[in-house]
């Protein structure tokens, strides 16, 4: 009789201890899902805004550097356009060669987002604009 309650007992206990490891193990497995996610998430924003946090200054520089360029294009381009059609074309091409798309490239920075030199794009451009400058004998520095 001892084996047979000893038998009844030992299968009740198991198949508890058997249901509690599994869902314990679910919960666990939950558990490190989501501490997962939460780590890789947590460390996206983290690298997110580092990276934004030592691109900004660059990327805010070469901004303001297209802004300059398109703007005096089309100041000059208001006023002496109509009669100047090399001008004309360069402010209609500087607006396509000036996107930002354009002027951050990665192709533009080392892998420390660093300019490789002088920006081609913005160089060229800067010499076009300096030479309707001189043409108009205006002066933008």
């Amino acid at each position: 009789m001892s084996d047979l309650l000893n038998d009844v007992w030992g299968s009740d206990s198991d198949s508890i201890i058997q249901g509690e490891s599994r869902d314990l193990k679910k919960l666990q497995e939950q558990h490190f899902k989501r501490g997962y996610v939460d780590g890789i998430s947590g460390s996206k924003e983290i690298k997110l805004q580092e990276g934004f946090d030592e691109a900004f200054p660059l990327g805010s520089r070469l901004g303001m550097e297209v802004g300059k360029l398109i703007g005096v294009l089309q100041c000059l381009d208001f006023k002496h356009g109509h009669q100047d059609d090399a001008l004309h074309r360069d402010f209609q091409l500087a607006q396509k060669e000036l996107k930002i798309d354009r002027i951050l490239t990665k192709s533009m920075f080392d892998s420390n987002l660093d300019l490789h030199g002088e920006h081609q794009i913005l160089s060229k451009w800067s010499s076009i604009v300096m030479i309707h400058c001189n043409k108009y004998s205006i002066s933008i520095h």
